[in-house]
């Protein structure tokens, strides 16, 4: 099995030319780091991959003159000057090493070498999910897998950056990471900026004389000593290159939607607002670059009118397709449903087996009333707790759908005041009379519900309120709540069309161990088919029976059937837990991607369904520049996530470079006073205001 190792090298580098050459203890950087990498048992070859150019003439003459075999390629085309290496040298395994790396460690290039030749992966790396400093980066591969990407890799980032092309097609490669014991990937020891070079020559000042193979474990204890060593490059991040790489394809990029924005045109003459739903508008988004349509989904891809595929990682459905688009278990179900009769003059048996299976997820309750969608189930648990109490008033925290009695608490005094509340809802239409009928309370903050129960006292019907939504309640605030609804002999109704079914198989309230009178599950209940419920205690369900309550479309038999399938799928699979992971996941990447770039964000939210918001001049254009990039990049994204089971690993982390290169070209244009001209579309619209 022979292994070679190749050092790719040049003196034209961007940020500090001439760096491979540049004397370290006498000798130049690039042959003091092939003595360490000759160092390492596992290699049996070590050739210099470096260009044509004639500045590289010297990098030549420096290897030959110790006997290091070089091959010329191309300046740019890094991959194919690596597959020239390869033309003329036989090798079973190929090491990549890049020639900035002065202290690279052997014992980490044969850790690394030892892992491929003991795995069935194509690639192995310890860069993956790096662990070692930076200016320690190995990578092995095979030959079949380097002629692979040289033959199909086609962006610019992919040519320049060898191995690229095959950590981004993780469906065609497999790749393995290799970790430390310990992380220390915060330390930089590569050298692409003075200040690299500056702490290198300090390192080998300190430590050549005592130990010419000084290792990773003399820099430690280096460190250890003067701690002030590591602040010397501390500014600069790892993979600098990389993203500026990536940013040069992103403005190549031409993001076509042709049909697309001819469909949103006519729509626009045919349906008021273009969507059924205020949230799917274009222009919440960005007129003129958000594709508005779609012809296909599965899983977490989306195609649009024009052909373009994007992973979707935005608004999830709004929140309904909890398992992903199309999801196979829930359709299966779906499609033997029809098969043996959508709905007929009898009524289907799967609504009885909903019934008991809700009611066994949730024990407090013993009956439930269906419809099939949220804003609808609302308004029954409204009429069902005014008819049970006798009484018409309601308090509220949250968004609670379009109908009138919710649109009620933004009647003003006179029409001029009308919306104040609730910016965003226009009340238009909804009964004058319906005024004081509604009034708002803050989330987390007991003292204005109690002000208003003391206010109306034996007039309040309910308390009606999302149990969790943009912000985590206080320790006790939701038992309060349930405290004080006993207090005064008022029913609480949770609303959990949008947290239901994402921190517990069921209600988000059951994670907080407090039980509601009535809660309305909608949303995430049926994975996408219109579905909603609403279940009671047994006290207030036996009110229910001669309430008018009617609607042939509830009785239909697809949306009891994808509800049961979707449950099923929550309780034999890990939902709960990969939908979180992934919410977390991306905070995180929103958090960091920020701080890399220099960019103020404000996250919020449970991790499943979470947002954030840029904390700086014009947000809502930068909010579509966000959005305009990262469709450029072949992904669906706003500032808001809703996490879905079938996202993967490979989502995220794609997801992950692309916010990050997002977030660059953003610093770009506000750098460069150029927001505005960056922006294809139309700036995205100020959405309506959820009241926390």
């Amino acid at each position: 099995m022979r292994v070679l190792a190749i050092l790719q090298a040049r003196m034209t580098s961007s940020r500090l030319p001439g760096k491979v050459l540049v004397p370290i203890s006498g000798r130049p950087m690039l042959i003091r780091q092939i003595e360490r990498v000759q160092r390492a048992g596992l290699i049996d070859e070590i050739v210099v991959a470096t260009s044509y150019d004639k500045s590289d003439d010297v990098i030549v003459r420096a290897c030959s003159a110790i006997g290091v075999s070089v091959c010329r390629g191309s300046l740019e085309d890094v991959l194919d000057r690596y597959m020239s290496v390869l033309q003329e040298h036989n090798a079973d395994v190929v090491v990549r090493i890049t020639g900035d790396c002065p202290v690279i460690d052997p014992e980490v290039i044969d850790l690394v070498v030892e892992s491929y030749l003991e795995s069935d992966c194509d690639y192995a790396s310890n860069t993956l999910k790096p662990t070692f400093p930076d200016g320690f980066d190995v990578e092995v591969f095979s030959p079949f897998a380097l002629k692979k990407a040289w033959e199909s890799a086609t962006l610019e980032s992919h040519r320049e950056h060898v191995t690229l092309y095959l950590k981004d097609n993780p469906n065609q490669f497999r790749l393995k990471n290799v970790a430390g014991q310990e992380d220390y990937s915060h330390i930089r020891l590569t050298v692409d900026e003075p200040e690299d070079l500056e702490l290198i020559l300090k390192i080998y000042d300190e430590l050549l004389d005592r130990n010419e193979e000084f290792g990773f474990q003399d820099m430690l204890e280096l460190f250890q000593r003067n701690e002030t060593l590591l602040l010397i490059n501390s500014k600069y991040h790892r993979d600098e290159g990389l993203d500026k790489s990536r940013l040069r394809d992103l403005k190549k990029m031409n993001h076509k939607i042709e049909v697309s924005l001819g469909t949103q045109e006519k729509a626009s003459r045919l349906i008021p607002g273009i969507s059924q739903l205020l949230s799917k508008r274009p222009s919440q988004f960005s007129e003129g670059v958000w594709p508005g349509y779609y012809s296909k989904a599965k899983g977490a891809d989306i195609w649009d009118l024009d052909g373009n595929r994007y992973i979707d990682m935005s608004i999830g459905g709004i929140g309904a397709t909890v398992l992903g688009y199309a999801d196979d278990d829930v359709d299966d179900a779906v499609k033997s449903s029809i098969s043996k009769g959508v709905a007929c003059s009898l009524n289907c048996i799967e609504e009885v087996e909903l019934a008991d299976k809700l009611c066994q997820l949730h024990p407090w309750s013993a009956g439930v009333r269906f419809a099939r969608t949220g804003g609808e189930a609302m308004a029954i648990s409204v009429r069902i707790a005014r008819a049970c109490s006798g009484r018409d008033t309601l308090l509220f925290c949250g968004y609670h759908g379009w109908h009138d009695w919710y649109l009620a608490s933004n009647l003003g005094a006179n029409d001029a005041l009308d919306g104040h509340l609730l910016p965003g809802l226009e009340p238009r239409g909804v009964p004058r009379v319906l005024r004081n009928t509604i009034h708002a309370f803050e989330y987390n903050n007991l003292d204005s519900l109690l002000s208003l129960l003391h206010k109306y006292g034996g007039e309040v019907a309910a308390i009606v309120m999302e149990p969790v939504r943009n912000i985590q309640p206080t320790s006790d605030f939701l038992a309060e709540v349930r405290k004080l609804a006993d207090e005064f002999n008022v029913l609480l109704v949770f609303d959990e069309i949008s947290s239901g079914f994402r921190m517990a198989i069921g209600g988000a309230h059951l994670a907080y161990d407090v039980y509601p009178d009535l809660c309305v599950f909608s949303k995430a209940i049926g994975n996408g088919y219109a579905m909603a419920a609403v279940l009671g205690t047994e006290e207030v369900m036996a009110d229910v029976d001669d309430l008018f309550i009617s609607s042939t479309c509830w009785t239909e038999r697809i949306g009891p059937c994808a509800a049961l399938a979707t449950i099923h799928k929550f309780e034999t699979e890990p939902v709960i837990e990969h939908l979180n992971y992934c919410g977390e996941r991306v905070q995180d990447i929103w958090l960091t991607a920020g701080k890399k770039n220099g960019l103020k964000v404000n996250v919020y939210g449970l991790p499943p369904i979470s947002g954030f918001m840029f904390e700086l001049d014009q947000p809502l254009v930068l909010k579509a520049l966000f959005i305009q990039f990262m469709l450029q990049q072949g992904i669906l994204a706003t500032n808001a996530f809703y996490a879905m089971y079938s996202h993967t690993a490979e989502h995220i982390e794609k997801y992950a470079a692309a916010v990050n290169i997002s977030f660059g070209l953003i610093r770009q244009s506000i750098d460069n006073d150029g927001v505005r001209e960056a922006l294809r579309g139309k700036a995205s619209i100020a959405g309506f205001r959820r009241l926390t």
